[in-house]
Parts: C-alpha cells; structure tokens; sequence
C-alpha cells in the first residue's frame, strides 16, 4: 500500500497544479450537479410541458359531465316569398320572406354506455404515464449527468498522471545528460528518453481536447452554456472504496420500483379501458336535454321552453362494431404478455447491471494491485539504472508500464461509479451521491 500511496501522491500533486492553473469560476460537486441539469435541461422541460398537457386532457375528459350547451341565431331575406299558394289559378298567395330565429339548449348525458366514466379514467391513465415518462426523462438525464461527470474527473486525473509521467522523463532526461556527458552513456539514450517525452507531450494535446470537451457538454447540460468556466469537486480516491453489498435488491423485489414495469403495468390498465370505451360506443345512449327558443316570423314574436329526451340505439353498429371489440380484446392481451415478458427481461438487464458493478470493482481492485507492483517494478529498474545494472529502454519500459497501471485503475474506477448510478437506476431509485475520498 505505501507503493500505491507513493504513486497516487504523484497524481494528486499533478491535478492539484492543473486546477490551480484552470482558476476555475465554480468548482461544483456531483449533486449540484445533477441538481442544475434537471433544473435547466431542455429534455426536462419538455418532459414536464407533456405533463402538463396530460393534465389538461384530464381536465377535459372531466368537463364531459356537465351538460353541453349551445345558443343558435339566425336572421334572414328572401327576394321571393318562402311559402306561396295558387288559388284556383286565380290569385297567388305568399308570405315569409324575413325572419328571426334563436334558441338555446343544454344536453345532460344520462347514459353513454360507460365512454365518460372509462374516458376519465383513461385520461387520468395517461397523465400517470406523462409522469412516468417525465421520471424516465429524469433518470435518463441523471445517469448522462453522472457519466459526463465521472469522464470529466477520470480525464482530469489522467492528465495529472501523464504530467507526473512527465516530470519524471525530465528527472531521466537531466540523468542522462549527464552520463552522455560523462561518456558513461550514449546519446541514443537521451533520445529514446526525449522521443518518449514528446509522445507524452503529443498525448497531453489530446487529453486536453477531451477534457475541454467533456466540460462543454456537462455545461450545456447543466443550462450554463458550452462557455461556462467551471471544475469538479470530486477526484479519484487512493483507495479503492468499499464493495456496495447493501446495494444489491432482488429482481422480483425491485422490479414493482422500476418506472419501465410500471409503465408496462399502465398499458395494460390504459388497454382494459379501450376496450370498455369500444363496448360503449356500441351501447343504447340517453341524453336528456332543456331549452328556450323564440321566432319572429309574420312578424309575430313568439317564444317557447322544451324539455327532450335523446336516445340513441346504434342497431347495425354492432356489425363492424364486434370486430372492433375483438380489435381491442387482442390489444389487451398483447398488453398482458409484454407485462410479463418485458417484466422478465427488466430483471435480466438488473442482474446484468449488477454483474456489470460486480466486475467494475473486481477490476478496480485488480487494477490498483498493479499500480502497486508498476510503482515497484519502476523504483527498482531507476535504482539498476543509477548502477549500471540495467539500461534506459528498461526504465522507459517501467515508466510506460507504471502510467499504463495508473490509467487503468483511473479508468476502472470511472467505470465502478457509472455502474453503481446505472444499477440503483435499473432497480428503480435514485443514483447515489459521490463517495469518493480526496486524491
């Protein structure tokens, strides 16, 4: 551990000069974050308009209760009279030729073979799906979030470790020039030293670009602009952390959790409804109705209140309207098994994710176990070289070796803590805040 510790220390002086020169405007954590992303991205917004749009459908749907009211005017001339008779050949009669007319009614559904009561009940399915769909958006948008987060710390402390990779091929190179010097070595060392620094340097151009862009997009995803100056809070632990065992949850047990299952459980509920709504256009459907209504024809003002009842019986409805039914019943059952097959599969792909952490940590540890001997294996071939006992391409091999560890444990556990976000996601909470130690 004191190799590993060496070796960390490295990287640690590394990234803490890089953020000193970044002078970063805002260092944020991973839960602030988060928090900015939900608040300000885009997807969020619309996700949350769909909401409020389901909400006014159900508001709608609820207004189908009340009675439907409707006013009618009419006024009108005719250039020949409406009505005319011949009397007898003799003489022609007509009248109305202007006129007025108005009225106002109000129809109170009574029975409408169930589409009301169903239809609400659907509408208010489908604003419960809106918001499924919104928590979707919003675990989707964390676990991007996270990823970009985690990118941009993994990036940083690379780029820590190759400037330690390359403060040392300067502490090399200064040995070396003094051996070529002292005639003791040759000059084709000092440039396989020099080569091997510049291909550090070569790398360090692209670590930059990836980290500048890695920081654009986590900015534009947090609503702050692809311009905004700012570094993270969070950096690579010297230790590797604990192994999440507490995490774990049964399939079956976090399977009713998930937003995809109860979205599979909405469908059925939403297609049961369908079918009720499709019986019901198919049934007798009463209305009872009440209105006033005037006239002013023949120049005689009249005016007159109504009661009416409405019934409607769709006779060859049923015709096309069995097979509709049928249409629906199918729709129902393709519901039901999607339920069931899609249920099973939503426990396979937790399993999965929670192999996917298992292995993640199972590399992280393996990894920092190399970085431990790759600290070793360079400290010993650097103490050969100072005694003549081995040459620069060995020590050059160490330091490759050495920095290739480092990455690979950086890598790993980058990898670790976008599984752990992706599994407590899959199993239907809430990804976890960082827990990382300071570098």
């Amino acid at each position: 551990m004191r190799h590993i510790r060496f070796a960390i220390l490295l990287v640690s002086l590394a990234v803490a000069s890089g953020l000193k020169a970044a002078e970063a405007d805002s260092v944020i954590t991973l839960d602030r974050c988060i928090e900015l992303a939900l608040a300000n991205n885009m997807a969020v917004r619309n996700a949350a308009n769909d909401t409020r749009a389901a909400v006014e459908l159900r508001c709608e749907a609820f207004t189908k209760y009340f009675p439907e009211v409707s006013a009618t005017g009419m006024a009108f001339w005719t250039h020949n009279d409406i009505f005319q008779y011949n009397l007898l050949d003799i003489i022609e009669i007509g009248f109305i030729n202007k006129g007025k007319m108005a009225g106002v009614q109000a129809m109170q559904p009574v029975f409408m073979g169930g589409q009301i009561v169903n239809g609400n009940k659907l509408a208010a399915v489908g604003e419960e799906v809106a918001r499924l769909r919104q928590q979707q958006t919003l675990d989707e948008l964390r676990l991007t979030t996270e990823s970009l987060y985690w990118k941009l710390v993994t990036l940083k402390a690379s780029r820590g470790a190759l400037e330690a990779a390359i403060a040392t091929l300067d502490t090399l190179d200064t040995q070396v020039k003094v051996a070529v010097d002292a005639g003791v070595a040759m000059r084709n060392d000092l440039l396989k030293v020099q080569l091997k620094r510049n291909t550090y340097r070569s790398e360090m151009v692209d670590l930059d670009n990836g980290i500048k862009l890695v920081r654009m997009l986590l900015g534009q995803y947090m609503g702050k602009g692809a311009d905004w100056n700012f570094d993270v809070d969070d950096a690579v632990p010297e230790a590797v952390p604990d192994f999440p065992a507490e995490l774990y949850m049964p399939g079956a047990d976090a399977l009713p959790l998930t937003t995809d299952y109860k979205l599979l459980q909405k469908n059925v509920e939403a297609k049961k409804l369908e079918k009720r709504i499709e019986i019901g256009r198919n049934l007798p459907q009463v209305a009872l109705g009440a209105g006033w209504f005037y006239h002013d024809l023949l120049e005689q003002n009249h005016n007159f209140g109504a009661l009416m009842v409405a019934v409607n019986i769709p006779l060859s409805g049923w015709w096309g309207g069995s097979h509709a039914i049928k249409r629906k019943s199918l729709a129902l059952e393709n519901a039901r098994n999607e339920l069931t097959d899609l249920g099973e599969k939503l426990e396979i792909g937790m399993q999965d994710k929670w192999n996917n952490l298992t292995a993640a940590h199972r590399k992280m540890d393996i990894a920092c176990e190399g970085v431990g001997e790759s600290t070793e294996n360079l400290r010993l071939n650097r103490l050969y070289y100072e005694a003549g006992m081995s040459t620069v391409t060995d020590v050059l091999e160490a330091e490759a070796s050495h920095k290739e560890s480092i990455d690979s444990y950086i890598a790993a556990y980058g990898a670790f803590c976008v599984a752990r976000s992706a599994y407590l996601i899959a199993t239907g909470r809430t990804a976890a805040g960082s827990d990382s130690g300071d570098l």
